[in-house]
């Protein structure tokens, strides 16, 4: 009998153990981080995959460069000539040691901030493209508010500390990813190295991308790093699989590499197209006054695909809707709008239509007639009043 008990303890001690390596990997809810302040976004569609505290104000340090650049690539030519200012030549370290007096050109200028984070170029293109550098702050700050980054301030073009000067991960996200569709811009944040004119020497330096996530990660493609005391450390991180490109925000984080690498982890390998409106499916029911149905289903004129993971994402769909629907009612015709936000950031829209036409109630009269040939058989169909 003890035998026989030691063997069933025995037998279901091993079928416990099996069935917990049997048992599925838990899924991963969310990427485990440093930073507080993170965001990953789909940069085809714009959508957020995952986010957390990514609304609020932070500094940003010199990821504040890729504004400076955008504006610097669309206000000036790349072999446009621009002078060191006095003003330039005193910036705060990090810098590259341009002097008052030297001259450089756009795309050489562009190569120092981009790659080096030199903050003496950053002012040398602020001068050249306004003539001032609180005067382009302010053309940096207008270009944010509309590419949608509707949260950031600038007061300078480096990204030196300044008490009116924040952003959000969010909005460095969307600016990363305007940055990327710039044919000259794209290149030179994805480059590992590149070799800069410095006017004080006859022999070109080697620059060395502060951004190590281009050696270490597989599709790394950009975009900038930043480092301030008040920042912390910062970086706007962008790669491509199989044509499919995101971007990775992490800010005042202890790993700022790591943390952007657990991102695109969980975007590329967590993520995938999930239908969340399809317009073979009725969106709602509509009264229908004067009809002869009572009501009109109306169907999306598109279908939606959100990309969805594991983790929880906040996705609302909002419906401006004309309730007051007479008849007669055309086929395809639009009865309101459909759009989907997701963590609050509209995403997608598509017009409700009607799929077929909806004819009006024939009058007391009609219908009379129409009764009483049924009943009596004289008509072989019925009376109508087509409008």
């Amino acid at each position: 009998m003890r035998r026989s008990c030691i063997i069933i303890m025995i037998t279901a001690l091993a079928a416990m153990i099996l069935a917990g390596l049997c048992q599925p990997e838990p899924a991963l809810a969310a990427p485990a981080t440093t930073s507080k302040y993170v965001c990953l976004l789909d940069s085809a569609s714009g959508q957020v995959l995952y986010g957390r505290n990514m609304d609020e104000k932070r500094q940003v340090a010199s990821t504040t460069k890729m504004m400076t650049a955008i504006l610097a690539v669309e206000y000036a030519g790349l072999n446009e000539t621009a002078v060191v200012s006095q003003h330039a030549d005193k910036t705060l370290e990090y810098t590259i040691g341009l002097r008052a007096g030297a001259t450089l050109t756009v795309e050489e200028l562009l190569k120092a901030a981009l790659l080096r984070s030199a903050n003496d170029a950053a002012v040398v293109l602020a001068e050249h493209v306004a003539g001032d550098e609180m005067l382009f702050a302010h053309l940096m700050s207008v270009k944010a508010f509309a590419i949608g980054a509707v949260h950031t301030r600038y007061e300078n073009a480096s990204g030196l500390p300044g008490n009116k000067q924040h952003s959000t991960a969010y909005d460095q996200a969307v600016i990363g990813r305007y940055l990327m569709t710039d044919p000259v811009l794209k290149p030179l944040v994805g480059s590992k190295q590149g070799y800069f004119k410095h006017p004080d020497y006859r022999e070109a330096l080697l620059l060395n991308n502060t951004n190590t996530l281009l050696s270490s990660y597989a599709g790394a493609d950009g975009i900038k790093t930043g480092t301030t005391n008040a920042a912390g450390k910062c970086l706007v991180a962008s790669a491509t699989r199989q044509e499919r490109q995101l971007i990775a925000v992490a800010l005042n984080s202890y790993d700022r590499s790591g943390d952007c690498k657990r991102l695109l982890d969980y975007g590329f390998n967590h993520t995938g197209p999930v239908l969340v409106v399809d317009k073979a499916e009725p969106f709602k029911e509509l009264a229908l006054e004067g009809g002869r149905e009572n009501s009109v289903p109306v169907y999306p004129d598109r279908d939606i695909y959100l990309w969805l993971g594991d983790s929880q994402l906040n996705v609302e769909k909002r419906v401006l809707l004309n309730y007051d629907i007479k008849a007669p009612v055309a086929k395809n015709q639009n009865l309101g709008t459909l759009k989907v936000y997701v963590e609050g950031k509209p995403m997608a829209e598509a017009n409700l239509r009607t799929e077929a036409e909806y004819r009006q109630r024939p009058g007391w009269a009609v219908r009379m007639l129409n009764g009483l040939a049924r009943r009596w058989g004289i008509f072989p169909g019925s009376v109508e009043n087509d409008p």
